[in-house]
């Protein structure tokens, strides 16, 4: 434990030092955005210089004095043989300092990173106490005491939010906080955890799916949070109302993942919004819909409210340039009033390498899926889909949880949807044309399906996989439809 967080650990001067942080909680994201974007370049420049030493940095053709549009978009197939074979040639640091980070994989397979340890630390410091402020913010007050229990379900190391854990408080302590449960703990023992000890909480990182399907029914009665993240955002949107009937509080949530590591914190006028830190990392957004794939991408300055836009990410501590991210936000706001920021709020919107071709003449993608959903009124709290051959032809099933009663058969719903492809996609309507048939199929599942499936899922960020999902994943969620 280092001399600060011992210090901490001392009720009165834990006390003096809470009140004053809680003062200046959000002066970073108070500054102009404009300055706060000017500030990235002397450390955008200081990693050039780094990086045109290592293989990375020569097969990217980066220079000390190279410009961010210079530099070709990179994915993880680029990084994924200097991850899975290190040499201490292509990496900035000496790779004793990089962290070994997994990924769940939902389509079957798991993906390696690593990460400088350097760039977690930091994030730890300046990111995640925001994080925490943000958290316990009631729209009026910071209403966060010291030692407040915090309730953390985290997967444990390798996946990120177990190593960040591990690397921020070996003691399992943290400054003003009491930290619960045990991170090695099953998954299982620590929702227990909750259930036994929620009236003793004071705020929750969990996930949605847990509360609704486990949490609450057990639990009955109403408890009081101060305040609650939850990372499985649809299946929280979905169930807002029914978690804010037993939590006292409106849910908050931010965006991480592992290559962008934690660069977001909570927003507190808009609830499961969230803005992005410049501090962590260099954030481009290429606008999405038609004709837009070939538009430059904007900064953070000119995203437009309303908008739906493509990551692109680059870390200015390590050696992700220009990664696209395949994840879509949506920009909901330009500022938070209550925290005094101009920085825009965002929501997230969906995967973009989700693609799935039925015969060969179409593909589809799960935006274009998110959007046919919401133009024939059909509410969800999440979907995923499977391709299947069947007396010739290939249909794209659609296994949708919607978020209430539907008036509507599943074969109607089917040709609804159908009928919105048909009209907006010419290769869907040239494949429906040339074989005479309707390639939709859907079954409507029942609720809390997709909440039973996510608790059972591991990793830091577990998330449906809509596209591509592997046949033991699917296994596992059909198994579960009928579960109470």
């Amino acid at each position: 434990m280092g001399i600060l967080e011992r210090l901490m650990q001392v009720p009165t001067l834990g006390k003096f030092t809470l009140e004053r942080l809680k003062t200046n909680a959000f002066v970073s994201f108070q500054i102009p955005l404009e300055k706060a974007l000017e500030n990235q370049t002397h450390k955008l420049n200081r990693k050039f210089q780094r990086m045109e030493k290592t293989d990375i940095g020569k097969k990217l053709g980066i220079h000390k004095e190279s410009n961010i549009p210079e530099i070709p978009y990179t994915d993880y197939a680029f990084y994924e043989p200097f991850f899975n074979s290190p040499s201490p040639s292509s990496f900035m640091y000496p790779l004793e300092e990089y962290a070994k980070i997994q990924t769940s994989g939902t389509t079957g397979k798991s993906k390696t990173f690593l990460i400088p340890r350097k760039a977690m630390r930091k994030a730890l410091r300046e990111t995640a106490l925001p994080v925490i402020f943000a958290l316990f913010h009631d729209g009026k007050k910071i209403t966060m005491e010291y030692g407040d229990t915090f309730y953390l379900n985290l997967g444990p190391a390798p996946y990120l939010s177990g190593s960040m854990f591990n690397m921020g408080s070996k003691e399992k302590r943290a400054p003003f906080l009491k930290l619960v449960p045990n991170i090695n703990l099953s998954y299982k023992e620590k929702v227990d955890y909750f259930i036994l000890n929620c009236k003793k909480i004071d705020a929750a990182w969990i996930m949605a799916s847990s509360l609704v399907t486990q949490v609450i029914p057990a639990v009955k009665e109403s408890i009081q949070l101060k305040g609650l993240i939850l990372m499985d955002d649809l299946v929280a949107k979905a169930y807002k109302e029914e978690i804010i009937k037993f939590t006292g509080v409106s849910p908050k949530t931010c965006f991480a993942s592992t290559e962008t590591v934690s660069p977001t914190i909570p927003s507190v006028k808009h609830s499961m919004g969230f803005i992005f830190d410049p501090r962590r990392g260099v954030f481009e957004f290429k606008p999405m819909g038609k004709d837009k794939s070939e538009e430059e991408p904007v900064g953070l300055q000119e995203v437009e409210v309303g908008k739906v836009y493509r990551l692109i990410y680059t870390d200015l501590i390590g050696e992700i340039t220009r990664y696209d991210t395949a994840n879509s936000f949506r920009c909901i706001a330009k500022g938070d009033e209550i925290i005094q920021t101009d920085f825009p709020v965002f929501e997230y919107h969906s995967r973009l390498d989700s693609i799935i071709a039925i015969m060969n003449f179409t593909r589809i993608g799960e935006d274009e899926l998110l959007e046919a959903f919401r133009r024939i009124g059909l509410q969800i709290t999440d979907f995923t889909t499977k391709l299947r051959t069947e007396g010739g032809h290939e249909y794209l099933y659609l296994y949708v949880e919607p978020t209430g009663k539907n008036s509507n058969s599943n074969e109607d719903l089917a040709k609804e949807i159908h009928q919105y492809l048909y009209s907006s996609n010419p290769d869907y309507k040239m494949l429906a044309d040339s074989f005479a048939y309707i390639p939709i199929k859907l079954e409507l599942l029942p609720k809390k399906t997709f909440a039973n499936y996510l608790e059972t899922r591991n990793g830091a960020f577990p998330k449906v996989c809509r596209i591509g999902i592997s046949d033991d994943e699917f296994e596992r969620l059909m198994s579960l439809k009928l579960c109470k």
